[in-house]
């Protein structure tokens, strides 16, 4: 069967050398979930590839697939954003990573989310404009949960269903995947507690849309609580450490 040409829109997630000249590339696309292609005599291009494949680039690529074959071949790269903050900046780069794991872990081939790719894309734009990184990287895995069928509850108590009340305390159960209140503690010591403004922020930012997402500002304890549940809720989801979390600089973990 002959080889057919599609093209569409990408974000390089990984890339290896390959060989003498070829480097191997992952791809988040728009149009197809992840892809694998190889770009042949790229480390040796002087003009159709040069300075447009390194991680986090977002490009138009026009690649070829066969059925027979595990790698695509890519054709064409048009670069529309370098990303060059990120990729020149130690700490964004790194907070960047951590986002580039989990949709590395997250993402299949052949499975389309359009509103997983423009939620990345959202979450590089305004990383690699040093607009609070930490914030971002909060706000990007709060809805990237939701993208991948783990919504957290914060609503009520994932042990006894009674709605969320303005008093008593609450802390999330990574097992269950939502809050566990006052009378359900005693089986949930390991739980760190959250305040009212960690909780409330969280519901509220589950409920924006992306257009309003970077309206809503986290820091100080609220952005370091947040931080902290989402990155053991990752890993409980799934069950392996996040290795690039320990890259970034304690006061983003």
């Amino acid at each position: 069967m002959s080889a057919i040409s599609r093209e569409t829109k990408a974000i390089v997630l990984d890339s290896f050398e390959h060989g003498e000249s070829d480097i191997i590339l992952t791809l988040l696309c728009r149009d197809s979930g992840r892809l694998a292609v190889i770009a042949k005599g790229a480390k040796r291009s002087k003009k159709r590839f040069v300075n447009k494949l390194e991680l986090f680039s977002f490009l138009h690529i026009t690649y070829r697939t066969a059925a027979n074959r595990d790698l695509g071949f890519l054709a064409e790269a048009e670069l529309h954003t370098g990303f060059l903050n990120i990729r020149s900046n130690y700490d964004l780069y790194c907070t960047a990573s951590v986002l580039r794991e989990f949709l590395l872990l997250a993402i299949r081939e052949n499975i389309t989310d359009d509103r997983l790719f423009r939620l990345a894309l959202w979450a590089l734009h305004n990383m690699d404009r040093n607009n609070q990184p930490g914030a971002i990287l909060a706000l990007f895995l709060i809805h990237f949960y939701d993208c991948i069928g783990y919504r957290p509850d914060f609503t009520s108590c994932s042990r006894c269903r009674i709605p969320l009340q303005d008093r008593g305390k609450y802390c999330f159960d990574s097992t269950a995947g939502g809050l566990v209140c006052t009378s359900c503690l005693t089986s949930a010591k390991r739980h760190a507690p959250l305040s009212r403004g960690t909780i409330r922020m969280l519901a509220s930012a589950q409920n924006r849309s992306l257009e309003k997402l970077h309206n809503l500002k986290i820091s100080g304890k609220i952005l370091t609580e947040t931080l902290g549940l989402l990155h053991t809720y990752g890993r409980q989801i799934f069950q392996r450490e996040i290795v690039s979390w320990k890259l970034m600089s304690p006061d983003r973990r």
